[in-house]
């Protein structure tokens, strides 16, 4: 697998590249396609924030997630790194679990279903 870092001066323009300056982009290329991908920045009290994870459907049980959420993990220095998942997102918070993310939050009456906010105490470079 092959973790590509992408920044918005690679792919964005104008307006919408001072818009999203801050936001990092891993893509995880395998077997010569795009297999996933994950957005993050510093927009959540100026603290790590993963925006967005997606896998592909053929390349998920793969570790791709697992490979992208420890990509950002290892550029987080030691800081606390946070997320967000709607709580019947199973994949997903089975990932964070097993990852050894904690549960710091609950927004309910948001949208349909719970927002579970996790936190990840990250130490060292990974």
């Amino acid at each position: 697998m092959i973790l590509l870092r992408l920044t918005p001066s690679m792919y964005l323009r104008g307006t919408e590249r001072r818009r999203y300056k801050r936001n990092e982009v891993r893509v995880a290329i395998l077997e010569g396609s795009i297999a996933g991908y994950v957005t993050f920045n510093h927009s959540f009290y100026q603290k790590p924030f993963i925006q967005y994870l997606n896998v592909k459907a053929p390349y998920r049980k793969q570790g791709v997630g697992q490979a992208l959420i420890e990509s950002v993990e290892g550029r987080c220095g030691n800081e606390k790194l946070f997320t967000s998942t709607e709580s019947n997102n199973l994949p997903m918070l089975r990932m964070l679990e097993k990852r050894k993310f904690k549960v710091v939050g609950i927004i309910e009456q948001l949208q349909e279903t719970a927002e579970i906010v996790y936190c990840k105490e990250i130490t060292g470079a990974h």
